[in-house]
């Protein structure tokens, strides 16, 4: 069997890239450990700001919804983008003086949003507890797309354009021969391809180190629940200093994101449940900013395993030997950065990315030797700082 090239991973990134792929004339094989989507992409809250301090992620941003907006015409309505603004508050100087500073970052970008006082907010917002808060930061234009509805049309985009998906197809290795890739090794079987994309999330690292290729990332978990209670028209909410999110899903449902934990995890030996004593706790904190929630319960919930880099930034293009590509490391970011993917894939069609992904390009770690390094990842789950090397 020989493809043009093979995508590691049916996830958001991995079927994007594919879809792309395989409308650029290129013939594409998807390879997937267990199904479609099975693991973070569809557990994903979906938020997409539309706002941010650096020229490349603003262009990633952008693109995203673009590429959601494309996706909303060709199918009636499927993909819906739905805007309903964001707040991040803070309860500390430190945390207001870093939002206000981002007004005068974005604004340069010509798409800031606005810093509002603690009284701002409590006439804005009069259902939120405001009395700790030491300041805001409000957006119009964040909104999000329902991941789930996202990945099965991203699908069928690449099944319409030619890509094969194979679906509890679990990679051994990648072929690796004079600096070159020549394929991968699959249940025992040799699929050969001269370009693999690696778009396994969390799994991207072991996977690469069966290769003898190490991959600067770390895992952590991520969970979310599911409340339901009257929240009286809350749109997407974070707190800067405890770094969890509220999402709204219907007018009496949130998604509740919790901070990263379990950090270093094994990708294969994590609970895909949130704890129950952790899930009441942050319950409690809900309720106390959301006094209209004391009666709210949490009705569900579950965890995924995400990896993040050294210095926060994805990890794009092209790693270590000739034909190997890489689209992974997006640290809980992985619907607004899901254009990154695209960038990929124009890459490996031998085209000019649609943004400058010198910042991002996965070769700036081509050293990297398998030496841990600390765990960066903060609110919003992504830095925008220039990379160094830190480890």
């Amino acid at each position: 069997m020989r493809y043009d090239a093979l995508v590691i991973g049916a996830g958001l990134p991995g079927l994007l890239a594919a879809w792309k792929l395989a409308d650029g004339g290129f013939r594409v094989a998807v390879l997937e450990r267990g199904t479609i989507a099975s693991e973070s992409s569809a557990l994903a809250a979906g938020h997409v700001p539309q706002e941010s301090t650096s020229p490349a992620n603003l262009a990633v941003l952008l693109r995203t919804r673009a590429i959601i907006d494309e996706l909303d015409r060709v199918t009636g309505g499927l993909v819906r983008f739905h805007v309903v603004g964001g707040l991040q508050m803070a309860t500390g100087e430190a945390g207001a003086r870093a939002l206000r500073a981002r007004v005068e970052l974005a604004a340069r970008l010509g798409v800031a949003g606005e810093y509002l006082e603690p009284d701002l907010i409590a006439l804005r917002w009069p259902n939120l507890r405001t009395d700790d808060l030491a300041g805001g930061y409000y957006t119009g234009t964040d909104g999000f797309v329902f991941s789930q509805t996202l990945s099965v049309v991203l699908a069928s985009m690449a099944r319409n354009a030619g890509a094969e998906i194979w679906e509890g197809c679990a990679v051994d290795r990648l072929t690796v021969g004079g600096g070159h890739v020549s394929g991968v090794v699959a249940s025992g079987h040799h699929v050969d391809a001269p370009r693999v994309l690696v778009a396994a999330g969390a799994w991207s690292a072991p996977l690469l180190a069966r290769s003898g290729i190490f991959l600067p990332t770390k895992s952590f978990v991520l969970s979310a629940l599911i409340v339901v209670g009257d929240h009286g028209g809350l749109g997407f909410m974070s707190e800067f200093e405890a770094g969890h999110y509220v999402m709204p899903r219907s007018p009496a449902t949130l998604l509740l994101g919790l901070p990263p934990s379990d950090v270093g995890v094994d990708v294969d030996r994590f609970s895909r449940h949130p704890d129950p004593a952790t899930a009441t706790e942050w319950l409690g904190r809900l309720q106390r900013r959301v006094p209209a929630l004391r009666e709210a319960r949490v009705a569900g919930g579950w965890a995924g395993v995400l990896a993040s880099t050294p210095d926060a930034w994805p990890l794009v293009g092209r790693f270590g030997p000739e034909g190997l590509f890489v689209a992974t490391g997006l640290g809980g970011g992985g619907v607004q950065r899901l254009a990154t993917a695209e960038a990929v894939a124009q890459l490996m069609l031998e085209q000019e990315p649609f943004y400058d992904i010198h910042a991002q390009e996965a070769h700036r770690f081509d050293s990297y030797d398998g030496t841990p390094f600390e765990f960066r990842e903060g609110p919003f789950y992504y830095t925008e700082s220039t990379p160094a090397q830190l480890w």
